[in-house]
């Protein structure tokens, strides 16, 4: 006897997708709840002891704050959506799938919409101040080129989003079939927040490879705590661009493997924010301090204290006595320990 429901193999595959999506953003949520419990922490205490770095404590608190609610309401939303689909209304004709397709304008449909672009615009917003921060040394005209680029993407976005949530709030504009509209804006809109994230993270990790370039040309590999693979991956936030294209790629073949990345889009572009955060509060995200120090080279012979709270090396020996050499250099002792 078969337990298989009337339905086709397409619409089972559709369904699948989409289940094991929700598990997997339950996974993504549980890694963020981690993340944001230790920033969070690590924030408020020192806003509480009002240390020197009080201000930016506020301002990154108060981003990691509203990155956590909105994915939290998204995965919740997500989570409701589902219970409905393969619940509460399984009897619904032609399954979850086809529940999917006719009821996208509902209310907590279009909430849930709403949270995702939210989540996107809100995080664009952090890689291109991480952008702005790691090119602030260039020149003015390399640095208007850049990140003025990069705004201009992110602005196309929103635009796109916003006739995406238009599109998506009547079933006379419906993305699933041809209508009055006439365009589906799904992967347009998709597909340009991607272009934004793609844009920025080629120029983040271009400029990380510069410095890595230089700096170990004139101090060796001491410097790889800001230039490891690690380092630029987390920079530039790549693992949002991985979710991305997992989705954007089958959904423009029409695959009903879409379904599942779709799910977790939300939850990388948070865990990504987070992680570029939890880098800052290490010392170890890129900053104006850490590439002035680069680029000056400011050491007045003695050990100087860095903004993060570890010394900084005037110089290197090499060998002892009358042999010894001496070469300046404005590494971090915790850099050179690596």
């Amino acid at each position: 006897m078969s337990w298989t429901p009337n339905e086709t193999q397409a619409q089972l595959d559709d369904e699948a997708a989409w289940l094991y999506g929700a598990m997997f953003a339950g996974v993504g949520y549980g890694v963020i709840l981690a993340l944001f419990a230790i920033c969070s922490y690590t924030l408020w205490g020192r806003i509480r002891t009002r240390s020197t770095r009080t201000r930016s404590s506020v301002y990154l608190f108060i981003y990691a704050s509203i990155s956590f609610s909105l994915v939290t309401a998204t995965f919740s939303i997500n989570s409701r959506i589902t219970q409905l689909a393969f619940i509460n209304d399984r009897d619904f004709p032609g399954g979850p799938a086809a529940y999917e397709e006719d009821t996208f304008f509902f209310p907590l449909n279009m909430a849930g919409f709403v949270t995702f672009a939210l989540t996107s615009w809100w995080t664009d917003l952090l890689m291109l101040w991480r952008c702005t921060v790691i090119y602030q040394d260039c020149k003015a005209l390399t640095k208007i080129a850049t990140v003025g680029l990069s705004c201009l993407v992110f602005l196309a976005s929103v635009v796109l989003s916003v006739l995406w949530l238009i599109q998506m709030s009547s079933p006379s504009s419906s993305p699933y079939q041809d209508t009055a509209m006439g365009v589906d804006f799904t992967v347009p809109s998709i597909a340009v927040a991607l272009m934004v994230n793609i844009t920025v993270t080629i120029m983040i990790v271009g400029r990380l490879l510069y410095y890595r370039h230089s700096v170990a040309r004139a101090l060796g590999p001491c410097m790889s705590l800001y230039t490891s693979l690690t380092a630029i991956l987390v920079e530039s936030a790549s693992l949002y661009t991985a979710a991305s294209l997992f989705f954007i790629i089958p959904f423009a073949m029409g695959s009903s493997f879409a379904n599942g990345p779709l799910q977790i889009i939300p939850e990388t572009e948070v865990v990504a924010s987070l992680l570029i955060i939890y880098r800052v509060l290490q010392g170890k995200a890129w900053s104006n301090e850490v590439i002035a120090e680069i680029s000056s080279g400011r050491c007045n012979g003695a050990p100087v204290e860095s903004p993060h709270g570890v010394s900084v090396l005037s110089e290197l020996r090499f060998g002892r006595g009358p042999r010894e050499t001496q070469v300046g250099t404005s590494v971090r002792a915790s850099e050179c320990a690596l």
